[in-house]
């Protein structure tokens, strides 16, 4: 497992609605993607020239070509990790789809764009070859170096591209353009004459209205939120792909490190890309000087919850941590995971400046033993956020089974760290100026075998407020047991 020091960091690099959700690693499925979800008119006519409806769960492969209607969406994922997110009347053909779970030289992603619009969001091929990663036009070549982008086909078959995190490329027989994230590029109708850079970039068209009376009821359930119709929805508005997040992960490694902490001092604004249903997939910390680490989650959703202010979710499966041009890739079992929590930071100036609140338990992931030694556990904990003495307040307890008939629990309780503000006793704090907060509380083990004496064992606690006014706060952690050589990693969200 990668055991690299990051920091719950934020990035200013371009914005995308990227639409976009988990990967899958089932062997059954290399060189193919599965339909995410559809609705509207689709249809996908394979190399044998037989059409049919293209479904929920439907498989495709090279030689598929896709067609939507005016009221047809449809989102494809790859087994790579790949994604696309056809728009109404659109044409999409896969050219040539090749990945058998590694990155060995033989992988292709290779698409067809000749009408309509498309999102897209990059996986293992594009990152380990990306020469093998193209979307042709009738007008263009759009090649990657970059991880997202938004295109569109005019009336003329002219091309239009806007990306959202590194550099696309635009070329035609006239030349060849970069186009870095936010940016848009144009290639015309006349191939001759060379792509140029635009102002206004590709414009996804509005869903199609459906009379109420043709939706069939449905049941909506945690981590697949759909609308009757199919398409991800909810009650409450989702998380969307952009700058500007804090996000945190905990569960790649044994030791604080492997934390992550909102609005520290030394990087820039975090991108976030979500799927249809608010759960993160990827996102990019930029510090200050230093090449991005872009971490895509490329495995599998086992938990995720959101109420459109934060989202919490344990990955397993494949993560890959790209820092430059070096991918490493870790997989975790089930028993193990990455957890995340994302959110947009309270701005300060809206942190209020006095009161005191406390905040309930919206959610949390499955507590995991970073060595996947048992199943997962149960997380239980209430926040108090001291906005005049400037506190955070935190009682917090996990109980991990340590066999069929055992559990091992731990309590975590501390009267204060400070936001924003110098060390509070032994409590680590973060510069002033955020609505972050992180420390390190002395924790105890309600199970002879935990060797808990002595303040050896410890939680470490990094995170932060989100929402205006401080709504709402969430926070990564790991439990340190060196006497049981325990390491215990989680995530969890609470609201006022």
């Amino acid at each position: 497992m990668k055991n690299t020091p990051k920091q719950f960091r934020l990035s200013p690099q371009g914005a995308m609605i990227a639409i976009v959700s988990a990967a899958f690693a089932n062997p059954a499925l290399a060189n193919t993607g599965k339909v995410d979800f559809a609705v509207g008119n689709i249809t996908v006519t394979g190399l044998d020239g037989r059409g049919r409806a293209l479904v929920k769960g439907t498989e495709v492969k090279t030689g598929d070509k896709i067609v939507s209607s005016l009221d047809g969406r449809a989102q494809i994922r790859f087994s790579d990790g790949a994604y696309v997110s056809l728009q109404p009347n659109t044409e999409f053909d896969i050219q040539e789809y090749r990945y058998s779970g590694k990155t060995d030289g033989s992988e292709s992603a290779l698409f067809g764009l000749f009408k309509g619009a498309m999102r897209t969001v990059t996986g293992f091929v594009g990152r380990a070859n990306k020469s093998r990663y193209k979307i042709t036009t009738a007008t263009a070549t759009i090649g990657i170096r970059g991880t997202g982008g938004l295109i569109s086909i005019g009336g003329d078959g002219s091309t239009l591209v806007t990306g959202s995190s590194g550099i696309w490329t635009l070329t035609n027989k006239g030349g060849t353009i970069d186009i870095p994230a936010g940016t848009a590029g144009f290639a015309g109708a006349n191939v001759n004459v060379p792509p140029k850079p635009v102002d206004v970039g590709p414009v996804v068209p509005p869903a199609q209205s459906i009379p109420q009376r043709l939706v069939p009821p449905t049941t909506i359930v945690q981590g697949d939120v759909v609308s009757a119709l199919g398409t991800p929805t909810s009650l409450f508005t989702l998380l969307t792909s952009g700058p500007g997040y804090a996000v945190g992960d905990a569960g790649a490694g044994g030791g604080p490190n492997s934390l992550t902490t909102f609005t520290p001092s030394n990087s820039v604004p975090a991108v976030a890309i979500f799927d249809p249903s608010g759960r993160l997939v990827e996102f990019t910390n930029s510090a200050i000087g230093a090449a991005p680490t872009v971490t895509t989650l490329a495995g599998t959703h086992n938990e995720f919850g959101t109420d459109g202010v934060l989202a919490w979710d344990r990955w397993t499966g494949n993560v890959a941590v790209t820092v430059g041009t070096t991918a490493t890739v870790t997989t975790f079992g089930p028993n193990q995971g990455l957890h995340t929590v994302v959110g947009l930071p309270t701005p300060v100036a809206s942190m209020p400046l006095s009161g005191q609140f406390t905040y309930s338990l919206l959610g949390a992931t499955s507590p995991t033993f970073t060595s996947g030694a048992t199943a997962p556990g149960t997380f239980s904990g209430t926040l108090v956020g001291d906005f005049t003495t400037h506190t955070v307040g935190l009682n917090m307890s996990v109980t991990m089974p340590t066999s069929t008939t055992t559990s091992l629990v731990y309590n975590a309780v501390t009267t204060g760290f400070q936001i924003g503000g110098p060390n509070v006793g032994s409590q680590l704090t973060i510069a002033l100026g955020t609505s972050g907060f992180s420390g390190v509380i002395p924790t105890t083990a309600g199970l002879a075998g935990a060797n808990c004496n002595s303040g050896s064992c410890t939680t470490n606690i990094s995170g932060g407020f989100a929402g205006t006014g401080a709504t709402h706060a969430g926070f990564v952690y790991q439990i340190n047991d060196p006497g049981a050589g325990n390491v215990i990693s989680g995530a969890a969200a609470f609201k006022r």
